[in-house]
């Protein structure tokens, strides 16, 4: 199935992604769309939230790429000091409660079973 955006529905810092980043956008973009649909089989292959969520995703890991699995980065100017916290090694896309919410998948655990009053 195909994706709900197209790399060029994208841009970072407002310019257009380059060729190489295009190809990188639509991979991310179908893999994203697969996400959703792992998630919500019946969504509408126009949704306008998924669209907007399969965007916001890929943006966030095309501009976050040189820093992947990093949960902080730091770069003092001056003296050549550069440090990296490691967070989620090879973690790219992420589906913030937020997104989960714009396309009506659960975020939160529920109860999978119950017990009869007096039955435990």
């Amino acid at each position: 199935m195909a994706a709900f955006a197209i790399p060029d529905d994208i841009t970072l810092g407002g310019r257009s992604l380059t060729a190489a980043q295009k190809v990188e956008a639509q991979l991310l973009l179908d893999a994203a769309a697969s996400w959703i649909r792992d998630r919500k089989p019946d969504i509408a292959p126009d949704d306008p939230n998924a669209k907007l969520v399969s965007i916001q995703v890929v943006k966030a890991a095309l501009a976050s790429e040189p820093y992947l699995g990093l949960s902080s980065y730091s770069k003092t100017v001056g003296e050549v000091t550069r440090s990296g916290t490691l967070a989620h090694p090879g973690q790219f896309l992420v589906f913030t409660d937020f997104h989960k919410e714009l396309l009506g998948i659960p975020f939160r655990a529920g109860p999978a079973w119950s017990f009869k009053v007096g039955d435990y």
